[in-house]
């Protein structure tokens, strides 16, 4: 699996991953927590800030921002029939909200600004490079190791998946709502998680063979530099300032 949003040279590319992942975090938290629309909006400005910086690998971020949108708008549906507050519109025996609607738009926006900053901050760095900074950053080795793995290896059960799905279709397979598609589905799943299985215990050995002792030795470590300092200057003078401007013009 290829994040190609990674390849880019621009500046956000090469700052260091550990100062993204900190960054990334207090923007996350702090728009998680918000229910302030204001707040949303200004911290919206700066990602367009680093929007702008990436401008020429911008298609690649929207392309997967669109994928995760499409599982949203269910969430704005649901909101609409299930968000019991405030007036209703009855239309035959269903119930609409509109305050359900305006909720979900809400969580939508919050939502997407969530996933914008992670594009921008953390899929501009290698899975390799995220890995590693984590380390750096203390997160216990185990999951660490599970992130690098589910990421490294999640490509090989796919393309396994559809090798199975192909020699089912080579033997007659038409998918359907019937018994035969679920049990044959079923017989797939199965088959998946038990080559899965053995896969993972030869790539196991493979790496005990080769002297592994439960972390990677890294040769290449990170260092902080003077641009990678201003920008943790900055994004922190950036949250302080849509912090007061979201207390200051409420909207």
């Amino acid at each position: 699996m290829e994040n190609k949003l990674a390849e880019g040279k621009t500046l956000l590319h090469r700052l260091d991953p550990r100062v993204k992942i900190i960054v990334f975090l207090m923007f996350a938290v702090s728009c998680a927590l918000s229910s302030s629309i204001s707040f949303l909006f200004f911290s919206s400005l700066f990602i367009l800030l680093m929007g702008f910086v990436v401008r020429h690998d911008l298609t690649k971020a929207l392309k997967s921002l669109i994928f995760a949108d499409s599982f949203l708008i269910f969430l704005i549906i649901t909101m609409l029939f299930t968000y019991d507050k405030g007036s209703s519109i009855k239309l035959g025996i269903v119930h609409f909200y509109p305050e359900g609607l305006k909720y979900g738009a809400f969580l939508f926006f919050k939502s997407n600004v969530i996933l914008l900053f992670m594009l921008f901050l953390l899929a501009t760095s290698t899975v390799f490079e995220i890995a590693h900074a984590l380390h750096h950053l203390k997160v216990p080795a185990k999951l660490v190791q599970i992130l690098f793995f589910t990421f490294r290896y999640i490509h090989v059960i796919r393309d396994e998946y559809r090798r199975l799905l192909k020699a089912a279709v080579a033997r007659g397979f038409k998918p359907g709502t019937n018994i035969h598609t679920y049990k044959t589905y079923g017989y797939i799943v199965a088959n998946l998680i038990i080559r899965s299985y053995l896969k993972a215990d030869r790539i196991y050995k493979a790496m005990l063979c080769r002297g592994f002792k439960g972390e990677f030795p890294v040769y290449h470590h990170f260092h902080l530099e003077k641009k990678d300092i201003m920008f943790a200057a900055f994004s922190v003078l950036f949250l302080i300032t849509a912090f007061a401007g979201s207390i200051i013009w409420k909207f």
